[in-house]
């Protein structure tokens, strides 16, 4: 199968379709669309395919919308995209691996359509341009609804043949990049930068205006070089600061002072356009030499790609 003019709709048929998941428990889920599409495609090996999504954390779901969810594996000896689809009117709770959605407290979501999606081993972005496709389904008026509505699995699969909607010639990078992302503003205080600093680990956070437009990023070092005076990094002896006097300073100021004032923000970032292609992604990491980028829109903030996003989407999930 090519990579241009691939429709959704293409990668099942009615026979991969099953209505009424109400009774089944997930893993249960998992294994009969495994089946179903072993029915299509007799390379797949149901059994060993079922064991390699048991093997994932979580079962490698993610959520395209809260109750839509996804599971997907590559599939050695696979040729070719495979999908099937199954629906449950009541839905049914599901353990969860969430990207971009927050699960219910218990750690567990309600599923009404689930997608298992199996893809060739050697196919670094298949399944990630079918989610792409899906997403942009679901997006459609009336879409999910029709879907729930509907009690065979013909007129299911005719609602997604009706949408038409074509797989993605190549990925781009709001489809690879992480939109629940912790940034700081602006107008945040000294002592806000340093505790989120502290709390998460981090090396770097963007920051953004009121408007959500990127302004720079704050890194670790710009905030040691606020509490140290450049001149004091040539000083022979440091023996009159020993007690970390010019910190006492800052310490004194940093729950009143915002960010804005002090710092003279970090040009080390890279940014990358929410519709440049993913590869672009890699070459702006290598050449700017960065572990991470930065999604915009103009100058609004989307997302968040890092090194290791872009490992595990493309080359492990």
């Amino acid at each position: 199968m090519t990579t241009e003019n691939v429709k959704l709709s293409s990668l099942f048929a009615p026979e991969q379709v099953t209505c009424h998941l109400d009774e089944m428990t997930c893993h249960e889920a998992f294994r009969h669309l495994i089946k179903l599409i072993g029915t299509g495609d007799h390379t797949v090996d149901v059994e060993d395919t079922y064991q390699q999504v048991l093997a994932r954390k979580s079962c490698g779901i993610a959520f395209v919308q809260p109750g839509i969810a996804v599971i997907h594996v590559r599939v050695k000896g696979l040729e070719q995209l495979r999908m099937a689809v199954g629906t449950s009117r009541k839905g049914f709770r599901c353990a969860a691996n969430v990207e971009g959605v927050t699960c219910a407290a218990d750690g567990l979501s309600s599923v009404k359509l689930i997608v298992m999606v199996l893809a060739p081993l050697d196919d670094p972005t298949g399944y990630l341009r079918s989610i792409a496709a899906l997403t942009h389904a679901c997006q459609q008026e009336g879409f999910i609804e029709q879907v729930f509505r509907q009690e065979e699995p013909e007129n299911v699969w005719e609602t997604f043949e009706e949408a038409n909607e074509y797989l993605p010639a190549y990925l781009v990078a709001r489809d690879i990049m992480n939109a629940d992302f912790l940034c700081l503003y602006d107008t945040d205080t000294l002592s806000h930068a340093i505790d989120a600093f502290c709390r998460l680990g981090v090396s770097e956070l963007p920051v953004i205006d009121n408007d959500g437009d990127l302004v720079s990023i704050a890194a670790e070092d710009e905030l040691i070089r606020v509490c140290l005076p450049e001149y004091i990094t040539w000083m022979e002896d440091l023996t009159p600061i020993l007690n970390f006097e010019p910190f006492a300073e800052i310490l004194r100021r940093e729950s009143h002072v915002p960010l804005l004032e002090i710092m003279q923000f970090s040009d080390r970032y890279a940014t990358v356009d929410e519709e440049s292609p993913a590869i672009h992604v890699a070459k702006v990491m290598l050449r700017r030499d960065v572990h991470q980028v930065y999604v915009t829109r103009d100058k609004k903030l989307l997302g968040v790609i890092t090194i290791q996003d872009f490992i595990h989407k493309v080359l492990r999930a």
